[in-house]
């Protein structure tokens, strides 16, 4: 499986996770606390992705377990440190072939601009937690 984390692709295998959810109750949380729990994480690191990318992989894991139709996500901090409710919150599905290319293009630093401009400038208002 692939996840879109901003501008940032992940590979997902069922067993990875599995193990990216341990310790996480999925029951007992809703789609909307994830998004507030991205908004948390984000305000407090803005680069989430990059600096911290086993957190963001474990929110990655959270959403597909709450909403499996949901493979992308994007999360704006005005600033470091910002009210989490500052945190703009964005997701859709992305088609397979568009994550495979913007995989593809991940390792020559290329993808950020192509992410936004394929996909997260595409969208129309934001998503609210």
């Amino acid at each position: 499986m692939l996840f879109l984390m901003n501008d940032w692709v992940m590979q997902f295998d069922q067993r990875g996770m599995a193990e990216d959810l341990i310790g996480f109750n999925v029951r007992d949380i809703t789609f909307p606390q994830v998004l507030i729990l991205g908004q948390e994480l984000y305000a407090s690191e803005p680069q989430l992705h990059v600096r911290q990318p086993a957190q963001a992989r474990k929110l990655a894991a959270l959403v597909m377990a709450k909403q499996p139709e949901v493979n992308a996500l994007l999360f704006v901090a005005p600033h470091q440190d910002c009210n989490p409710r500052d945190v703009a919150v964005r997701y859709c599905n992305v088609a397979f072939d568009m994550l495979a290319q913007l995989l593809s293009l991940q390792d020559s630093q290329r993808s950020a601009g192509w992410a936004n401009k394929e996909v997260w400038n595409k969208l129309g208002k934001r998503a609210q937690a």
